[in-house]
């Protein structure tokens, strides 16, 4: 899968970066801890509603991926942690 990223060059889709920005973001936060376990769970939705968003293969942008974040984090009843990621963007 490719990403448009900002700038417009397409770059192969990392899902570690997507682990490391919930990872981060929960860092900032006080009073909730995400484990490793966690964030892995919350990253494979995240890329398999990305999936399922771009089954024709077309690439999806960095955009959409960061509204896909926030969405199911806030989904999942982490607020806090969408919220920390947004204001880290």
């Amino acid at each position: 899968m490719n990403i448009i990223k900002k700038d417009g060059r397409i770059q192969e889709f990392d899902k570690g970066k997507i682990f490391t920005s919930i990872d981060n973001a929960s860092r900032d936060v006080d009073g909730i801890v995400l484990n490793e376990s966690d964030i892995k769970i919350l990253v494979e939705d995240i890329v398999k509603t990305i999936g399922d968003l771009r089954e024709d293969g077309s690439p999806s942008s960095s955009y959409e991926i960061i509204g896909i974040m926030i969405e199911i984090l806030k989904r999942d009843g982490f607020d806090s942690i969408a919220k920390s990621f947004v204001e880290y963007k």
